[in-house]
């Protein structure tokens, strides 16, 4: 394995990343892609709360609970996205030996996670028919 950037330039996608800069440390590639997994992670799970709130409402539909079902798949949509982007990015400084770039989604992954929690809430609290 060669380490100093000697590598077939080319040989592998998105080439956005891979041409750049020299092959960095395998370790901090590896830790990259395990956050952009948990990234991944997260959406799964918040697809997965968006289909148990849309079964849980199955015998009697309610605008609210189809807003927070969609609001949830259309966050997973986003985290999906972002997740891409910081992979990317942080990929890209790697190769470069530039500083990592600042990241602020964990302050939207709160903000979404509060609002959907709000959400839960007036659902449950709300009398049902």
């Amino acid at each position: 394995m060669d380490f100093d950037g000697d590598a077939e330039r080319g040989s592998r996608s998105p080439r956005r990343v891979y041409d750049v800069g020299r092959e960095p440390d395998p370790l901090y590639t590896l830790a990259n892609e395990r956050t952009y997994l948990s990234w991944l992670r997260l959406a799964v799970t918040l697809l997965a709360a968006a289909v148990a709130i849309d079964r849980l409402f199955l015998q009697h539909p309610w605008f609210g609970s189809q807003i927070l079902a969609l609001g949830l798949v259309a966050i997973a949509f986003g985290t999906c996205g972002l997740a891409v982007r910081r992979w990317s990015a942080t990929e890209r400084a790697l190769r470069r030996r530039q500083p990592l770039p600042g990241f602020g989604v964990p302050l939207l992954a709160i903000v979404a996670v509060l609002l959907v929690g709000a959400g839960v809430i007036v659902l449950v609290l709300t009398p049902r028919r």
